[in-house]
């Protein structure tokens, strides 16, 4: 008898090969051959190139979303209005109707076809037959995961001069002609000029019927960046229903909870602004005197913007019997306990785990008093609903053990646990991940409990995600040999079989960037060197793959900027970096990137080598903010060497605080600072180094947002960064006001020549102004600088705590200066106290909020009221006044110091501190 077996519907009616995309029955085996087939008859550019291209790129498409790249005849375009000429005068960009609109993957019809008719693109017009090819891949088809990368279309062709034309997706807004605010997102054509436009004409319809509240909403209304920010209202206390109180009141303040009858504003899928019904959301009333309620508003409002995890703040109402204002917020309490929830996501309570953990100790026992409260601490960490529940595992849960490793210490065996690991849930308490889970177990030679045996317990991680360490499930007992054995996660290498972290085995993809080293060469011994010495550096999955990139990778090139030593260029680099994914490297999609090119850097300096070694090859997104560099290049004509670093699209952070220093806060200016503080902080300490031309100019700001995040700022411009013990005599080279007295001195460059550098980023951050902008940076200035000259600051610019430390940076004796991790831990606590209520501060800081931290909070409000006071003051005229009050020769670009103060050096030596 024959057996029939019978799969779900997970393989393609017509080929049998398995679906790409079960749910959506794209098969894209099935799907290459219809295109294949429809290129030989269908369509033709007339061009075999061309036709060639067009092939190739719709061979490149992995899922049901990805573009089909077409020939697209130019009689389909309709609506042609130009947007951008060149430099010649010749038409570069325009915006157009596409009439047939794209292909589309039709699930009903297993096949493509076009449901978006009169789609909006953009032409982007190849003049004098620009590289077509090289045009083409700096762009995307692919859909499946975010890189900031237009996608484009198809190819066509001007029937009157014969001129390519590459369809990319419409970035610019049909009303105001600007350019879409999120680019690279075609799902959400938001333009914040005309969203900033329609509120400013909406202002006449609604008031709170106070001056001053409607000032307020209408500035907070206007700081709007991108189509996920809320638009902050003011809320009739008529909308609001089933007003009740929440058991969470802290010292001053009741929480209500209610219902939002029209709720908030936000912006769907269909490209316009429409309201969630029925919001439950979260009333607090405030009873202090309207400049503190106001104060505290904008602190609430300036808290989400910076994190996205606090607070969502929706608008201000007014209580019509008690007069009582009322901020209105997402509703982030638990509807059992009444404490803050720690996951909005999943609507996660911490409070309420603990507590069910707590009530279930009596449930269960090792029969060892140690163990047991051993396992109680390790359950009470929980943090995220995504944490492990630390267990006591009885011994016979676990089938098939087999020995797989031994050493003095004890055993190590493989195992299937039968109920499988706790975790936190959403839905329930807890729930177990899965059953027959494989573990490993480690038997310690461990009858009697030590200290060593608890402390390696307590190493171990309960993070199921966002850990870079071994998880552990808990702790069971051999029941022959009364030996203790700790249960953890099985992960294991396919192809080394040693057990792994985060998915990624260091030794072999390490094993095969050594066996690639024969498949490239830059032609220099030096820089194969380099090279091959920074891809064996990488530590995790995430780690950037440093290479020899090859020049004719890159286009689209243009000046950006240029500097002393430098000239820097951005462009897209057309195959982009190595991605690790499914336990190999990638490349996946084009990426934008600056290239550094240095003058006359045919022959390698040390210098050249150090600066490389000194940038980060950690991922964007990381927490270390230095600057991302993906590796190297060399200019054919002029055999340069140019480094290939992540594009800084917000530009330098002195031009960034220039363009935003009036829509900041006290509450921003101390976040900024603790980020660039922690860049410093990895070179003096991870790195050993020193920067040695640290100022506003080189640091970089990734996007030209306000919604400033810590993988936002980089540390840049590594070039005279050295290794601590380096202290060589070399020629000065910087910004004068930036340079520490004994570097002008001739001393040696330290890690405290940095933090001076810094106290100056302190001071332009806290006045808007630069550093002696007043005065010429001659031989004058270094002569004042090194007798104790310091820039002045007024009581009333910023709060007492904040000069204090800043002039502690600039103090003239090295040793009188803190070190970068002092500054860093400070300045968190001037965030803390400032923001922080009393239950959050001793959360974060694990102490009690004293009279030190009020008086903190008290000086920073004080200063805060001030800052308001000069920005209203001087808001329309600022750029034009900071402008004229710097002196014509104030230099704020990096350069050669010494030959300016040549004759000045040894009076300088004399001076006395």
């Amino acid at each position: 008898m024959s057996h029939i077996i019978t799969l779900e519907d997970e393989y393609c009616e017509k080929c049998g090969e398995q679906y790409i995309d079960s749910s959506y029955k794209w098969c894209k085996t099935c799907q290459i051959n219809e295109l294949k087939n429809s290129n030989i008859t269908n369509w033709t550019s007339e061009n075999e190139n061309i036709d060639n291209l067009i092939q190739e790129m719709q061979l490149k498409i992995k899922s049901k979303d990805d573009i089909v790249f077409e020939w697209i005849p130019y009689n389909q375009f309709d609506d042609i209005k130009e947007i951008e000429t060149d430099k010649d005068g010749f038409v570069r960009l325009c915006s157009a109707v596409w009439k047939n609109g794209p292909l589309l993957y039709c699930e009903n019809e297993c096949g493509y076809k076009r449901s978006c008719q009169n789609k909006r693109v953009t032409l982007k017009c190849l003049h004098n037959s620009q590289n077509v090819f090289n045009e083409v891949k700096a762009y995307s088809i692919n859909r499946d995961e975010y890189f900031m990368v237009y996608e484009i279309y198809g190819i066509s062709q001007a029937p009157n001069t014969e001129n390519y034309i590459l369809i990319l997706q419409c970035v610019y807004c049909e009303i105001c002609g600007k350019r879409y605010t999120n680019i690279y997102d075609e799902s959400s054509n938001w333009c914040k000029s005309c969203q900033i436009d329609d509120l400013k004409n909406n202002f006449v319809n609604w008031t709170s019927g106070n001056e001053e509240i409607d000032n307020l909403i209408q500035e907070m209304q206007l700081k709007i960046d991108t189509s996920d920010d809320k638009i902050f209202e003011w809320i009739p206390y008529n909308q609001l229903n089933d007003i009740k109180e929440i058991n969470k009141i802290d010292n001053s303040d009741t929480i209500y909870s209610a219902f939002w009858k029209e709720g908030p504003l936000h912006w769907d899928e269909e490209e316009r602004y429409i309201r969630h019904r029925n919001k439950n959301v979260a009333l607090k009333y405030l009873r202090d005197v309207p400049s503190e309620f106001l104060n505290e508003v904008k602190i609430k409002v300036y808290l989400y913007s910076i994190t996205r995890t606090d607070e969502l703040l929706y608008g201000i109402s007014q209580d019509p019997n008690t007069k009582n204002y009322i901020m209105i917020f997402a509703n982030t309490y638990c509807k059992k306990c009444g404490e803050k929830l720690t996951n909005l996501v999943y609507d996660w309570c911490k409070s309420c785990q603990i507590y069910d953990l707590r009530n279930k100790f009596t449930q269960w026992t090792s029969g060892h008093e140690i163990i047991d409260n051993l396992i109680q601490e390790m359950q009470l960490r929980v943090e995220t609903c995504h944490d492990i529940i630390f267990e006591w595992i009885p011994y016979n849960q676990f089938n098939d053990i087999k020995e797989i490793d031994r050493d003095d210490f004890g055993v190590v065996y493989s195992a299937i646990w039968k109920d499988g690991h706790l975790q936190c849930n959403k839905y329930e308490t807890y729930k177990r991940r899965q059953q027959n889970e494989a573990v490993i177990l480690k038997l310690y030679n461990s009858k009697n409990i030590t200290n060593d045996f608890l402390n390696k317990v307590k190493s171990y991680s309960i993070k199921e995600i966002h850990s870079d360490k071994q998880q552990i499930y808990g702790i069971t007992q051999h029941p022959d040999l009364k030996d203790f054995i700790i249960v953890l996660e099985y992960i294991q290498c396919e192809k080394c079989c040693k057990q792994l972290y985060d998915g990624w085995c260091k030794p072999c993809q390490l094993g095969e960037l050594t066996d690639n080293f024969t498949n490239w060469t830059s032609g220099n011994e030096k820089i194969d060197n380099l090279v091959q010495y920074m891809q064996l550096n990488i530590n995790s999955a995430e780690d950037v793959v440093f290479e020899w990139i090859p020049y004719d990778q890159f286009v689209d090139i243009k000046k950006i900027g240029r500097g002393g030593f430098a000239e820097v260029y951005s462009a897209i680099w057309i195959d982009g970096p190595f991605h690790h994914a499914y336990d190999e490297y990638s490349r996946n999609k084009p990426k934008e990137v600056a290239l550094k090119c240095l003058y006359n850097s045919k022959n390698i300096s040390d210098q050249f080598l150090n600066e490389i070694k000194a940038y980060s090859i950690k991922e964007y997104n990381s927490t270390d903010n230095i600057l991302p560099v993906h590796g190297i290049t060399q200019n054919p004509d002029t055999k340069d060497y140019i480094m290939v670093l992540d594009y800084a699209r917000g530009g330098d952070f002195c031009n960034w605080i220039n363009e935003n220093y009036n829509r900041l806060n006290w509450l921003y200016i101390i976040r900024i600072l603790s980020f660039i503080i922690g860049g410093l902080k990895i070179i003096h300490d991870d790195k050993d180094m020193v920067h040695r031309d640290f100022h506003t100019g080189n640091i970089l700001v990734f996007n030209n947002s306000l919604n400033m995040s810590r993988e936002n700022i980089f540390i840049s411009d590594m070039g005279l960064c050295g290794p601590v013990g380096n202290t060589a005599k070399t020629e000065i080279y910087g910004v004068t006001p930036y340079i520490a007295p004994e570097v002008l001195r001739g001393e040696p460059y330290t890690k405290a020549a940095d933090i001076y550098s810094f106290g100056m980023i302190m001071y332009f951050v806290a006045t808007g102004k630069q550093p002696f902008s007043n005065c010429a940076h001659d031989q004058g200035l270094v002569l004042d600088i090194c007798k104790g000259d310091r820039p002045r600051i007024n009581e009333s610019e910023a709060p007492k705590c904040y000069t204090d430390m800043m002039k502690k940076c600039w103090d003239s004796k090295p040793n009188n200066r803190p070190n970068a991790a002092e500054i860093e831990e400070l300045i968190n606590l001037f965030y803390y106290s400032y923001s922080y209520d009393e239950s959050e501060f001793k959360k974060v800081m694990n102490i009690e909020k004293e009279e030190q931290h009020y008086k903190i909070k008290r000086q920073f409000k004080a200063s805060e009221e001030s800052r308001k006071t000069f920005i209203s003051s001087y808001e329309e005229n600022e750029n034009e006044n900071r402008r004229s009050t710097t002196h014509p020769e104030a230099i704020y670009t990096s350069r050669i110091i010494n030959t300016l103060t040549k004759e000045q050096i040894d009076e300088c030596l004399d001076c006395k501190i």
